[in-house]
């Protein structure tokens, strides 16, 4: 009988002493996994972007046509903040009828779920007969289908020069307007030739 208590006594301890091996190895093996994920969310910077595309080229249509175009050379998806951020951006837009408004700068970015578009770092926008503006940023706004600028912008075209400190293009309207502490230069060039009497 003092074997089998013996026996009893050490079954016991080595069930003891084997449970605590298994919380030891489960608790280091929950230590290890937690570290590594800790590691794995601190090497991840929050600037990653989930996907990344070169010579990117989106076009949005509206009532069967094209209404407006945009390419970078480069895109970067965020998915957390639902932004694309572009480089050596264009983006055109095509006006009813058939002139365009072209826009163009070193960086932007693109909203998902709004389809805004915000550019950025030398812009210059192109619009017909003529016309150029200069600035360091500017935005499309597709629910007012709106391109506007609140930075100080450069209006080139011919016979004019105007400076001012906001812009706006309403495409519906086909409307500009300037604002804001706005200069104005004019150069009237003397008719060509004389009416004949």
């Amino acid at each position: 009988m003092g074997l089998s208590l013996r026996r009893v006594v050490q079954g016991a301890v080595l069930a003891v002493a084997l449970g605590l091996c298994l919380l030891m190895i489960q608790g280091i093996w929950k230590g290890k996994k937690q570290k590594d994920q800790q590691q794995a969310v601190t090497v991840r910077e929050p600037g990653d972007a989930e996907m990344k595309l070169t010579d990117m080229e989106y076009t949005e249509m509206q009532e069967g046509r094209k209404f407006w175009t945009l390419r970078a050379s480069e895109a970067k998806y965020f998915q957390s903040e639902q932004k694309t951020l572009l480089s050596a951006v264009q983006l055109i837009f095509y006006l009813e009828e058939g002139d365009e408004i072209r826009l163009e700068s070193r960086e932007g970015s693109l909203h998902a779920g709004t389809k805004d578009i915000e550019l950025w770092n030398a812009v210059r926008v192109i619009l017909p007969r003529g016309y150029k503006i200069s600035t360091e940023r500017a935005f499309y706004e597709q629910q007012k289908q709106s391109i506007f600028s609140d930075v100080m912008v450069r209006l080139d075209g011919p016979d004019v020069l105007l400076e001012g400190n906001r812009w706006e293009y309403r495409i519906p309207e086909h409307r500009a307007i300037l604002d804001g502490g706005v200069r104005a230069s004019m150069s009237l060039k003397p008719a060509t030739g004389k009416p004949t009497k």
